[in-house]
């Protein structure tokens, strides 16, 4: 052997040494045991298996809900959901109001605030300041329980001869006329409230106004007024964006000038609509001869004798009628807002109006007329569930 090849050898020595060692040990077959610390041996199989069991034990019951939060969410959103889309019956009970914007009611108060400041500090026009006179005369005749048809119509007159010379002046001086007269006007309110006297002043600016809350009950009404005694009797019902659209639509009538700028905004008009839903005119003026209904202990006594004696018959009767009278008026006004502002759910509306009457065949149509033209909205759940409110008394009517 040369003696590169003994180095060679040598060098291999110790890796064939190791691989004789390794060789020298029986294979180990795929059952075999390894040996632990204790000496012991565990089958491989075992000993994985035991691992794993560990890790399951470790584990426990919670692997069975890995998952669980966003599962259950999914569930309850579903169940809501049908829940949802099932309509039940609801006895149609709320008549939706129109919704006045805020801002554009305040922009349109700053407006009127600021011409009636220009009026009072630059003065106005002489051809703006006989109309105004004109128009306090119409107020103070009209304000007469006594005056007669040729008395008034001589101070319509007067009101149409003065205004063709003020409008030359410009729309804007005839504005700040308007709004100077108005500003005038709530004052004059807001003094009758605190001491229940009407000035003349309040006569020239609105007229009959004060017989006119008085014959529609809006004068003293609600806990408000009952709890302010005398003082809460003549508490105006309307607040002072009503108050002003009230005064401004009488204005422009007694002038006769119904176009833009002197028409109100939507949003007043809005305004006003929502008061006289909630108070209807037509049934309060029939209220005013009309007896309350019995109260509930009342009319259970009266039932128990057999509703005996001819006021009772009469007393619901007459309820009756003015409750229809004021759907009735609710249904007209209905119509003009919607003419108005055609976001107004006009349908829905009127089928609240109708099932009230007891026109429970007209109502049912008048919501899924609501339903067709809004298959979707703010209202569809509900209008869903009057529809079926309607249609279970339009058929019991029926059978």
């Amino acid at each position: 052997m040369s003696r590169a090849e003994s180095v060679a050898v040598k060098r291999r020595e110790p890796r064939s040494s190791s691989s004789s060692s390794r060789s020298s040990r029986p294979s180990r077959p795929s059952g075999s045991t390894r040996s632990n610390s204790s000496g012991s041996s565990t089958p491989a199989v075992a000993v994985a298996s035991s691992t794993r069991a560990d890790a399951g034990a470790r584990r426990g019951w919670k692997r069975h809900l890995e998952g669980w939060e966003p599962g259950l969410v999914a569930v309850f959103i579903a169940g809501s959901a049908a829940i949802l889309a099932v309509p039940r019956s609801v006895e149609p009970a709320e008549l939706p109001l129109p919704l006045a914007d805020a801002r554009v009611l305040a922009r349109v108060r700053d407006a009127d605030i600021t011409r009636a400041r220009e009026a009072e500090e630059l003065g106005l026009d002489a051809e703006v300041r006989e109309l105004g006179s004109a128009i306090r005369a119409f107020g103070l005749v009209d304000a007469d329980a006594d005056h007669t048809e040729a008395e008034l119509l001589a101070a319509r007159a007067r009101v149409t001869d003065a205004v063709g010379r003020a409008l030359a002046q410009g729309d804007e001086a005839v504005l700040r006329l308007r709004a100077y007269q108005l500003r005038a006007f709530v004052r004059e309110v807001r003094r009758f409230e605190a001491t229940g006297e009407e000035s003349d002043e309040l006569r020239e600016l609105g007229g009959d106004f004060l017989g006119l809350l008085r014959r529609n009950a809006w004068l003293g009404q609600g806990d408000a007024a009952q709890r302010g005694g005398e003082e809460g009797a003549r508490r105006v019902a309307m607040d002072g964006v009503v108050l002003g659209v009230l005064f401004k639509k009488r204005w422009s009538a007694i002038v006769g000038v119904q176009r833009d700028p002197f028409a109100p905004a939507l949003d007043e008009e809005r305004a006003l609509f929502k008061f006289l839903l909630a108070r209807p005119l037509a049934a309060a003026r029939s209220a005013q001869t009309l007896p309350a209904p019995p109260d509930e202990e009342t009319a259970a006594r009266l039932a128990q004798a057999g509703g005996s004696g001819p006021r009772a018959p009469a007393a619901a009767r007459r309820a009756a009628e003015a409750r229809r009278a004021e759907e009735q008026y609710r249904l007209k006004k209905i119509d003009e807002l919607a003419a108005l502002d055609p976001s107004y759910p006009r349908h829905l509306a009127r089928g609240v109006s109708l099932y009230r009457l007891g026109s429970f065949m007209q109502s049912a149509e008048a919501f899924r007329s609501h339903l067709d033209q809004h298959p979707d909205g703010a209202h569809t759940l509900r209008a869903q569930n009057y529809l079926r409110a309607a249609l279970e008394r339009a058929r019991e009517e029926q059978f």
